[in-house]
């Protein structure tokens, strides 16, 4: 609009001059205003039709079948190329195509700022900045059939109008709309009897695809549209229904049809108080030959899922038991005052992540979680009430017989069934740890004998009647589990005592996925210390209808703050003999952990094998750590080849509490043995086989040692020794063999007058090896005097 307003100014201004001037324009010229006109878009692509991209074609890969070249063309109204100009490039909707372009700098021949960072990006929409009258980018296929329509738009520089074009796209599977396959999806998967107050109603999806993955077509017949999937209950549904939305209306049965939109219908399945629980089993079936199920199914494709229906009462409670690990969830370092105060990084206003409090109490709280399901495996309704406890005491005292074991226990226990009576053959009620009480708890691991889960109890002392028997409350569960009342006798593990270091929380309420949370607190020095923990609900006895408790129960150790720390020593330890490692772990605030396993595994890169306490290769220690956190183990290696100096020959990793060190195994060499240590060398000249040995501190033989020799040799006729081989490794017996050959060390006996021969040549040969050792050969010239004549006819024999 300024353009023009501009235009028609100097027009107006024009004719006023042209009349102030007196020159004639002849008003009857006939010539009207015309406004300039815009340029245009022309869009030219190599395809407009494309398949789907099921086989993964990059947008790079030129050329490729799912991928279209589109020219862009802008011209001013004259015909002339526009250039130095902007134009957007766009394609909806992307699900069935998106562009691509060359990399920045080249979709328009300009500046190329604001184009494709790569040639294997996808775009919805892409700028084309300083486009010199044409440009080119790609329409990509994708996994969805259907149309696309690409846009290009610019503004034109002379009348500041928008101008634009744009391209239709087809991409096609190729293989037609008939349905080749439905799913059914059930939401929630776990429904509840109405009477139980709970979710009684899943809905069922179905997706239906054509044989290339496409959702099909809304299905029509003529000018109207036809029922093409069928769904219904399988087996008996008691009094469970389906509906749906029918061509013909709403549809309520155990049979029912509907159809789908964009490919998806939707069935809802209801329970009623009569329906069996259970899985109930819901079937879809679609006609391959015509998508249409109202007339018949003459080709049926089915699918079928499951819809588990229950009561949500209480059957079953699992409480996750907590495992050290390196970064342990849910531990929480309680404090004098809340907020807790955390150090924050230098300069910073943020507290450090992981920081641990400047003022706790001396106090820890775990989170112990619970889940509870139903006898179907659903989640029990939300609010069932869950309670919890715990026991920590009597244990033994460290370094004793029973250390951090409960000496209120064992593994003989009877439970009365569907009684108060609780009986163990070697209890020790009333001696044990102190002996029982009135108000301890006993606690039932009824789960780790199978057919004793109903047995799984956690109640209440009311009286010791002896060592071996006493009175709990309330009664425990009949075993009936299968509906007959089994009494396998004394077989079930038991404890029994009361919590002095911790507590837990007494009661909490399910969640919508059955779970239940309680926090245990403990003090700090009570970490690594034996504790129990259970957790207990209320359900209904299915055979006598009466009441029933739901309890799981499970042994821990008090665990302490991630990260844990763990060190071993000494390192390295001496290989090729017996050696002690201690390893020591700690909490993430120095607290040893008390009772943890410690594993290892060796690494002898060089060959050899290694034991610890007994095991080869990879274990346990035999002892867990004490109440200083540490664990001492007996390692053995034999065979582990010499280190080379400054260099381990192994290592030793050591595990614990979710950690892992590693200590080096070092074999050094004592001394090196050489046998002969001295050779003669007569007129003729020798060879001398040697043979050198490396033997360890304690005198163990050491396999895998770099020994190399060097000789010398002086005198004589020429005197030298030469030795095969340079240099060798000692065998597995620790040995290394050479061959030293001397000559010139004696001159020859001649006839002659007694004559002092005074150079008869000396040498020697020095193997060395790492760490500095070495032995010596000597070699030494002898005139063959002995048997020469007498007298001797050789001068140098005698003066």
């Amino acid at each position: 609009m300024k353009f023009f307003g501009k235009t028609l100014g100097l027009l107006l201004a024009s004719l006023v001059l042209a009349s102030c001037g007196g020159g004639g324009g002849g008003g009857g010229s006939g010539d009207a205003f015309q406004p300039p006109q815009s340029g245009s878009i022309t869009l030219t692509a190599t395809t407009t039709t494309l398949p789907l991209n099921t086989a993964g074609y990059d947008p790079a890969q030129r050329g490729a079948p799912t991928q279209a070249e589109v020219t862009i063309v802008w011209r001013n109204a004259n015909g002339t190329l526009v250039n130095g100009h902007d134009i957007a490039v766009s394609i909806s909707p992307i699900t069935v195509a998106a562009i691509s372009c060359l990399a920045a700098g080249t979709s328009g021949g300009g500046s190329g700022s604001g184009t494709c960072a790569t040639t294997s990006d996808l775009y919805g929409s892409v700028p084309i900045t300083g486009i010199n009258g044409q440009a080119t980018v790609f329409v990509n296929s994708r996994l969805t059939a259907g149309t696309t329509t690409l846009v290009v738009t610019a503004t034109d520089p002379t009348t500041g109008r928008t101008v634009s074009a744009s391209l239709v796209f087809t991409v096609t599977s190729g293989v037609g709309s008939s349905p080749a396959s439905v799913t059914l999806t059930p939401s929630p998967t776990g429904i509840y009897l109405p009477s139980s107050g709970g979710t009684n109603s899943s809905a069922i999806s179905a997706t239906v695809r054509d044989g290339g993955g496409q959702l099909i077509p809304d299905p029509v017949s003529g000018n109207s549209g036809v029922d093409n999937i069928q769904f219904e209950i399988i087996g008996n549904a008691g009094d469970a229904r389906l509906s749906t939305n029918s061509v013909s209306g709403s549809s309520t049965g155990t049979k029912v049809s509907s159809h789908t939109v964009h490919g998806v219908a939707t069935a809802s399945f209801q329970a009623g108080d009569q329906t069996p629980q259970g899985p109930i089993q819901i079937r879809a079936t679609v006609d391959r030959a015509d998508n249409n199920v109202s007339n018949g199914i003459q080709d049926p494709v089915t699918f079928t899922t499951s819809v588990i229906v229950s009561d949500g009462k209480l059957y079953s409670i699992q409480v996750t038991s907590p495992v050290f690990a390196a970064n342990l969830p849910g531990i929480t370092i309680n404090c004098v005052t809340t907020p807790c105060v955390v150090p924050t990084a230098s300069g910073s206003v943020t507290p450090s992540p992981n920081a641990i409090p400047t003022n706790p109490d001396a106090t820890l709280s775990l989170v112990v979680s619970a889940k509870a399901q139903d006898r179907q495996g659903n989640p029990v309704l939300p609010g069932t009430p869950i309670r919890f406890g715990s026991v920590d005491t009597p244990v033994g005292a460290p370094g004793s017989k029973n250390d951090n074991q409960f000496l209120l226990s064992g593994i003989d226990g009877n439970p009365q069934e569907g009684g108060t009576l609780f009986t163990a053959p070697t209890g020790q009620f009333t001696t044990g740890g102190g002996g029982a009480g009135p108000g301890d708890a006993l606690v039932v691991f009824g789960k780790a004998v199978q057919g004793n889960d109903d047995l799984e109890s956690a109640v209440t002392v009311q009286s010791v009647t002896s060592a071996t028997s006493l009175v709990a409350s309330p009664g425990f569960n009949l075993n009936d589990t299968t509906g007959v009342s089994v009494d396998y006798g004394p077989v079930l593990p038991y404890l029994i005592g009361r919590s002095q270091q911790g507590s837990v929380t007494a009661q909490a309420v399910t969640d919508a996925k059955g779970v239940v949370h309680a926090s245990l607190t403990y003090t700090v020095k009570s970490v690594g210390n034996a504790v129990a923990i259970w957790a207990q609900g209320d359900g209904v006895d299915r055979v006598t209808n009466g009441p029933r408790r739901v309890t799981d129960a499970g042994v821990l150790a008090y665990p302490g703050v991630a990260p844990a720390t763990i060190s071993a020593s000494p390192d390295p330890i001496l290989g090729d003999t017996t050696a002690t490692v201690t390893v020591c772990v700690a909490d993430a605030l120095g607290i040893p952990l008390r009772g943890q396993t410690v594993s290892f595994q060796f690494a002898l890169s060089g060959g050899g094998t290694g034991t610890v306490d007994g095991q080869t290769g990879s274990g346990t220690f035999a002892q867990v750590t004490g109440v200083n956190g540490c664990a001492t183990g007996n390692v053995v290696t034999t065979g582990v080849p010499a280190s080379a100096a400054g260099a381990t020959s192994g290592s030793l990793k050591l595990s614990a509490a979710g950690k892992s060190t590693s200590v080096g195994i070092s074999v050094q060499i004592a001394t090196l043995q050489v046998s002969p240590n001295s050779v003669s060398v007569p007129s003729a000249g020798v060879t001398a086989a040697i043979t050198v040995t490396a033997r360890t501190a304690s005198g163990g033989l050491v396999p895998g040692v770099l020994v190399t020799g060097t000789c010398t040799a002086s005198g004589g006729l020429n005197a030298a020794i030469a030795l095969t081989p340079g240099s060798a490794t000692t065998s597995n017996a620790g040995t290394a063999m050479f061959s030293a050959v001397a000559s010139g060390f004696v001159k020859p006996g001649s006839l002659g007058p007694p004559v002092v021969q005074p150079s008869n040549g000396t040498g020697t040969c020095v193997f060395t090896a790492s760490g500095n050792n070495s032995a010596t050969v000597t070699f030494n010239g002898t005139a063959n005097c002995a048997t020469d004549f007498s007298p001797p006819s050789d001068p140098s024999c005698h003066p």
